[in-house]
C-alpha cells in the first residue's frame, strides 16, 4: 500500500463493479424500463414519497384497469410527472354518489384505498371517450386527480399521456435501484482510490530521487549553452 499499489488495484476493482453495475442499469433502460422517484404522498399506502418504483415504458396501448401509470400532460400539474391508478377506460361508464364507486353498472371494489375512505367529492356521472381514461389517487382525501378536471371532457386523459406503468415487481424495483445508485458510488470510489494511488506513487517516487540530482542537471545543461 505505501507505492500505492494496492490503492491503484482497490479503484480498478471498484471502478468495474461501477462500470457493470451501470451497465445493468443501462440495459433494462434498453429494454424499456427505468427507476422513477415518488414525489409526493397522493398514492398512499401503496407509494410514499421517496419512493423508489420500477416502471415498464408504454405509450399508453393495452392499459388495463386498477394499473397504477406515469404520465405527463401539458394541460395538468404543469406538464409535471403524474402517479396515478387507472379507474376506467373508454367506454366505460362510471358513477360516484357521493359514497360508492360504480364501475358499468358494478360497485367498484377498491382495497388499495387509503384507510377505505373515499374522500370527500361531488357526485359524478362520466361516460369514457374512446382513447381516453378516468384516474384516481389512492390517497382519495388528500389529492389532486381526475375528479378536479370535471370540467374538461369529464375529467379524462387521453391515453397516449401514460409514459409507463409500474411494476408490481419488489425484485425488479431493487433490481434497477441498487444498480444505478451502487453503480454510480463504485464508479466515483474507483475514481478516488485511483486518484490517491497515482498521488502516492508520485509522492514516492519524488522521495526516491537524490538530493541535489534535480539541480546538478540543470546547472550541467547551462554550462553546455555557454
Amino acid at each position: 500500500m505505501r507505492d500505492g499499489r494496492g490503492l491503484t488495484v482497490t479503484g480498478w476493482v471498484l471502478g468495474g463493479l461501477g462500470v457493470v453495475l451501470l451497465a445493468v442499469a443501462a440495459l433494462w433502460g434498453f429494454r424499456g424500463y427505468e427507476s422513477v422517484s415518488v414525489t409526493s404522498d397522493s398514492m398512499l399506502p401503496a407509494y410514499a414519497k421517496g419512493d423508489r418504483v420500477a416502471i415498464e415504458k408504454s405509450n399508453g396501448g393495452g392499459l388495463h384497469h386498477g394499473e397504477v401509470v406515469l404520465y405527463r400532460t401539458p394541460d395538468r400539474f404543469d406538464g409535471a410527472d403524474v402517479l396515478q391508478r387507472v379507474i376506467a377506460l373508454g367506454g366505460d361508464h362510471l358513477v360516484f354518489d357521493g359514497t360508492q364507486l360504480v364501475l358499468n353498472g358494478e360497485p367498484l371494489d377498491e382495497p388499495y384505498l387509503k384507510d377505505g375512505v373515499e374522500g370527500a367529492s361531488d357526485a359524478y356521472d362520466v361516460l369514457v371517450p374512446h382513447g381516453r381514461m378516468f384516474t384516481l389517487d389512492d390517497n382519495r382525501a388528500d389529492s389532486q386527480d381526475s375528479r378536479q378536471f370535471l370540467a374538461d371532457q369529464s375529467g379524462t386523459l387521453p391515453v397516449w399521456a401514460v409514459r409507463g406503468r409500474i411494476i408490481a415487481n419488489p425484485a425488479m424495483t431493487l433490481l434497477l435501484t441498487v444498480s444505478l445508485l451502487a453503480g454510480t458510488l463504485f464508479a466515483l470510489a474507483g475514481a478516488g482510490f485511483g486518484f490517491a494511488g497515482r498521488t502516492v506513487r508520485r509522492r514516492r517516487l519524488a522521495a526516491l530521487t537524490p538530493y541535489g540530482q534535480s539541480s546538478s542537471r540543470a546547472q550541467s545543461r547551462l554550462s553546455v549553452r555557454r
